[in-house]
C-alpha cells in the first residue's frame, strides 16, 4: 500500500463507520467534507479524519462504531473505498457544496451549526461550511 491508497483507506473506513446506512449520497458527503478539510487546512486526508474528536467514530472513545470494522464481504465498504478513491482523484462533484462540517439529525445541533451556514440535508446528515 502507498501513502495515496492509505489516505483513501483511512477516509473510506471514517465514511463507512459514519454513513454506511446513508446510501452513496450520503458517503459521498462524508467523504466530500473530509476532502474540502484536507483541502481548507492543507492536511492529509488522514490527519483530518484522525483530528481529535472531529469524527467520532475515529476518536472518541465513546463512539460505539470506535472498533468496528467492516468484515468481507461488505458491499458498503467496497462502495466507501470505490467513492473515496473517485473523490480523492477529483472525479467527483461535490454534492455538499463546500461543506467542512455535518452532523446527523439524531443529535440536538451542536453549537457550531449556529456560526456556519447549512449547504446541504443528504439523508439524516445536515452539511455546513
Amino acid at each position: 500500500m502507498n501513502w495515496n491508497e492509505f489516505q483513501k483507506w483511512c477516509a473510506a473506513l471514517c465514511a463507512w463507520r459514519e454513513a454506511r446506512g446513508e446510501g452513496r449520497d450520503g458517503i459521498r458527503g462524508v467523504l466530500h467534507v473530509i476532502a474540502n478539510r484536507a483541502t481548507k487546512q492543507s492536511k492529509t486526508w488522514a490527519e483530518i479524519v484522525y483530528a481529535r474528536l472531529q469524527f467520532s467514530s475515529m476518536t472518541y472513545g465513546g463512539d460505539p462504531q470506535l472498533c468496528v470494522i467492516p468484515a468481507p464481504p461488505d458491499p458498503a465498504f467496497v462502495d466507501c473505498y470505490e467513492l473515496a478513491d473517485a473523490i480523492y482523484q477529483g472525479h467527483d462533484f461535490d454534492l455538499t457544496n463546500g461543506a467542512t462540517h455535518y452532523f446527523a439529525d439524531s443529535i440536538p445541533a451542536p453549537s457550531w451549526a449556529a456560526q456556519m451556514t447549512q449547504t446541504a440535508k443528504i439523508g439524516h446528515h445536515a452539511f455546513f461550511k
